[in-house]
């Protein structure tokens, strides 16, 4: 089956080479390689053509500007020629033989889709600046499966049935899951051996503000999820929301002591790493503090969401 790759790049000058030449690395052929450029300010364009030059053929669409990853991908997939949809971020590592295992499943005609496993060395997250090591503390020396995008494969037919991503209603978060939801309904999502690595964005300037903002679009996704009944059993529910549900326990007399114990519990354990590697930052006071922050804007950011059903942040 042919297989096009698309690669949505938004201000990824860091970290996009290391991504292409693990791409370029793969002992697996693929057949196409679209990327879209979603007016990024920095020299990623530039980049891109630098690092390829005459390595690999490859499209470059370039948006004037900013209109989200779902509708990055949308581009890409309505240009690409594959009966196979690879989508790529600008920011990982694929390891040994990932591009192979990654469509092995497409021999089975029901199969529609498959997933990766995405980990976060302990090594790259101590490479990261204070406020990037608070928010991937929680993952740092995890490993993850499930499609996000990252590295997950697609048969075009089957998105093409389900009407694609949905870019109106999801702008920057919220897409893949909308799409799995949607693409299990008609055939099968498989989970693969397929292995990534994180790198993130080597960002000196990530601030507090940055965590903030990707709450933001986190909980506003998650919020036009359940309204869009995407999220229906308990389990998903608790995990989704279970920010929000510690906030609203506070109102009920019976579980209030035991829910601001947890709440404290809570501002500590999630930064549990920061805390054990940076005790020597005095930036580790306000961390408690923020975190519990945190709380309160998933709580509103949820709740826009799921009022108006989409995601524009």
């Amino acid at each position: 089956m042919t297989i096009s790759v698309l690669m949505p790049v938004y201000n990824g000058e860091t970290t996009l080479e290391k991504t292409l030449e693990s791409l370029l690395g793969q002992s697996k052929n693929f057949d196409e390689l679209i990327i879209i450029d979603d007016a990024s300010s920095d020299r990623s364009v530039a980049a891109i053509k630098e690092y390829l030059g005459e390595k690999r053929n490859y499209t470059l669409i370039q948006n004037d500007k900013n209109a989200g990853l779902a509708a990055a991908y949308n581009k890409g997939i309505k240009a690409a020629k594959g009966k196979l949809i690879i989508t790529l971020h600008q920011d990982i590592l694929l390891e040994k033989e990932a591009l192979e295992k990654l469509v092995e499943p497409f021999v089975d005609e029901k199969v529609v889709a498959s997933t990766h496993v995405v980990a976060h060395p302990m090594e790259i997250w101590k490479k990261y600046n204070f406020w990037q090591k608070c928010f991937f503390a929680r993952l740092a020396g995890k490993d993850f499966s499930g499609i996000d995008g990252k590295f997950d494969c697609f048969r075009k037919s089957a998105l093409e049935r389900v009407g694609l991503f949905d870019e109106i209603n999801f702008k920057t978060a919220g897409e893949d899951g909308d799409v799995v939801f949607k693409l299990k309904k008609i055939g099968k999502v498989v989970d693969t051996k397929a292995r990534i690595i994180h790198l993130h964005k080597i960002d000196p300037k990530f601030s507090w503000k940055d965590i903030v903002h990707k709450q933001k679009q986190y909980s506003e996704a998650q919020g036009a999820l359940l309204a869009r009944s995407r999220i229906r059993n308990a389990y998903s529910l608790g995990r989704s929301f279970f920010r929000e549900i510690l906030l609203i326990s506070l109102i009920i007399p019976y579980l209030r002591i035991p829910t601001v114990i947890l709440i404290l519990l809570y501002s500590f354990y999630y930064t549990e790493l920061v805390y054990l590697e940076e005790y020597k930052d005095k930036r580790i006071v306000v961390l408690p503090f923020l975190n519990i922050f945190l709380l309160f804007v998933s709580l509103v950011y949820s709740l826009k969401g799921f009022i108006y059903g989409k995601q524009k942040i």
